[in-house]
């Protein structure tokens, strides 16, 4: 008899960020889930205020929205995130699609 398939937890970092008028940057889950994992939160609020100067927009703010899997290790979680948001935020500032998915290997 054959089993129907196993749903695997997602191991994708998702990131949307949206710019403000505003200086700072602010980090949130998605409505309906918990805190985020291991204090990506921060890592996520750094990442996003130092691609935004370097893009010499450092004067902007913005919010990112930050679904990240929990379960793996804190140091490949924070990597993949810094590099999510860090994509998110050239995408926006360049006109493209303001979400990046970065798929996690396990």
């Amino acid at each position: 008899m054959l089993r129907p398939p196993r749903h695997r937890a997602s191991r994708t970092v998702q990131v949307r960020f949206s710019v403000r008028e505003t200086p700072g940057v602010t980090v949130g889950a998605p409505a309906g889930r918990g805190p985020l994992p291991y204090g990506v939160d921060g890592v996520a609020r750094r990442t996003a205020q130092r691609a935004l100067s370097e893009a010499g927009r450092g004067y902007l703010g913005g919010h990112v929205e930050l679904r990240a899997p929990r379960g793996l290790a804190p140091h490949v979680l924070q990597r993949a995130t810094d590099r999510a948001v860090a994509l998110a935020v050239a995408a926006t500032l360049h006109g493209a699609p303001p979400t990046t998915h970065i798929r996690l290997r396990t």
